[in-house]
């Protein structure tokens, strides 16, 4: 889509530093960090949320934060996906969070 900003950003076309990519994939730090390690995976593909996605795209998104753990060398993940009217960018993006305790409220 031509106006959304995680379309930009999945083309180059912002000053975005990503700090992982795969070939379906981006994945970037979050401008409103919840947690010490907060990164965006954001599909190449426009999608609305995770409401639209195949079940595909859910096992990619599981492949890409268990790679994206292992590049980090993390003992373990969140993730957290909004849908619908609590998504804030109408593009699918899960929220990776680490560095929190297992019982740390986000």
């Amino acid at each position: 889509m031509k106006d959304c900003i995680f379309c930009k950003i999945a083309n180059r076309k912002t000053d975005t530093e990503i700090i992982y990519e795969n070939k379906n994939f981006v994945v970037f730090k979050d401008i409103n960090p919840r947690a010490p390690k907060h990164f965006l995976i954001v599909p190449k593909k426009h999608t609305k949320d995770i409401v639209a996605a195949d079940d595909e795209l859910w096992a990619q998104i599981r492949q890409t934060a268990t790679k994206l753990q292992k590049f980090l060398k993390l003992d373990g993940f969140r993730l957290v996906i909004n849908a619908g009217s609590m998504i804030a960018v109408p593009h699918l993006h899960v929220h990776f969070l680490a560095g929190l305790g297992k019982d740390a409220e986000i």
